[in-house]
């Protein structure tokens, strides 16, 4: 049997010393639980930190989690605007295609998004598949609603190079002296038509085309004195009458704002203006149902 351990315990003073005789399973037994209890607590210690380090992973993902729940409500609140817009479109489409497309009225409109709105956003949690299943309808009929798109681009195409060479602007900047209508003579006084307007400014104001246009008149001569005709195509045309000096030829393409001439009072005038004039197929018309700005 093996000896017990001693102890030996001496006074500060080395005045005496005083032996404890230890059992040795007494010595082992305390080492063992000390050393369970330092295991104990470096265990505490690295699950403590797991803990935390998962408590600010947790803390991160509820954060992750509440961005995309406000990134969802935006979706479905712009899904429900353009939801809205695509509608909105589709009406404004099928009256311009009523007005400028080719006969039999506007394209089958049957085909829609559909749904209740309303509905969807109030009543769908956050983790609902919802806003992907509605891109997906927008995008099958922004898809369906192209070639409506396309076709009305050629439409307005067309319209607008027709646009482009109807006489919308102004010749030339003044007051009105006379308008388009029955008015007194300026020389006798009696009631007679006045096929244009005569438009009021300085002698040697340029007069300019109001459209893109081609001269089929330059001459002077007539009540008109030095005047210039122009065809704008599509049976539109209009005159410049008056003038003091010609600025083109017979034959010549005009663009918009090209100058034509100079103000003058040729011709049978009682002072510096210019005599407006536009016709349609042939009849004369009021030109103030051209003017954009009155």
């Amino acid at each position: 049997m093996k000896p017990p351990f001693s102890l030996l315990l001496v006074h500060g003073d080395g005045s005496r010393v005083m032996r404890v005789r230890l059992p040795r399973w007494l010595v082992y037994g305390t080492c063992g639980s000390v050393g369970a209890a330092l295991v104990a607590m470096a265990a505490l210690s690295a699950e403590y930190v797991l803990l935390k380090r998962q408590g600010g992973e947790v803390t991160a993902l509820r954060q992750r989690v509440q961005d995309q729940r406000e990134v969802i409500a935006g979706v479905r609140s712009r899904i429900a605007t353009v939801r809205e817009e695509i509608m909105t479109w589709r009406a404004s489409h099928a009256k311009m295609w009523e007005a400028l497309g080719p006969e039999g009225g506007a394209r089958d409109q049957t085909s829609g998004v559909g749904g209740a709105i309303e509905h969807d956003l109030a009543g769908t949690t956050p983790a609902s598949p919802r806003p992907l299943i509605e891109l997906d309808r927008l995008a099958s009929t922004l898809a369906e609603d192209a070639p409506r798109v396309r076709e009305l681009e050629d439409v307005v195409g067309r319209m607008g190079k027709m646009m482009s060479a109807i006489p919308l602007r102004w010749p030339v900047r003044g007051r009105v002296k006379s308008e388009f209508g029955k008015r007194p003579s300026p020389w006798t006084g009696r009631p007679e038509r006045h096929d244009g307007l005569d438009i009021g400014a300085k002698q040697g104001t340029p007069v300019r085309s109001p459209a893109a246009a081609t001269v089929v008149l330059a001459r002077s001569g007539g009540d008109f004195g030095k005047h210039v005709k122009l065809d704008h195509g599509h049976g539109v045309r209009s005159l410049y009458g008056h003038l003091s000096r010609i600025d083109v030829r017979s034959g010549q393409r005009v663009e918009r704002g090209q100058v034509l001439g100079l103000v003058g009072s040729t011709g049978r005038s009682t002072g510096p203006h210019l005599h407006y004039e536009v016709r349609v197929n042939g009849e004369r018309v009021n030109p103030r149902r051209f003017l954009w700005d009155g």
